[in-house]
């Protein structure tokens, strides 16, 4: 399981957004693969608690979200490059 706070921040400590892309792009395609497999079943957590007004953090939904768009950005570019 991959660690989802070494690339998207919590428990008090915060990841900036350039440390973040590089993360991502440091990763193998194995380990980008796997933290999506983690990242997307929090997401649809975060949004049903969203919706249960439930959530302890919703900004963490937007930082979520934009963490799968840079991981398939980042898999797309590194198919388009094979």
């Amino acid at each position: 399981m991959a660690d989802l706070n070494k690339f998207i921040g919590g428990g008090g400590k915060s990841i900036k957004m350039h440390e973040q892309r590089e993360n991502i792009k440091s990763a193998s395609d194995a380990d980008l693969r796997e933290l999506l497999n983690d990242v997307q079943p929090e997401l649809l957590n975060l949004r049903t608690q969203a919706i249960l007004q439930q959530t302890p953090n919703p900004m963490r939904i937007r930082s979520v979200r934009k963490m799968v768009a840079r991981i398939h950005t980042e898999l797309a570019s590194r198919a388009a490059k094979k």
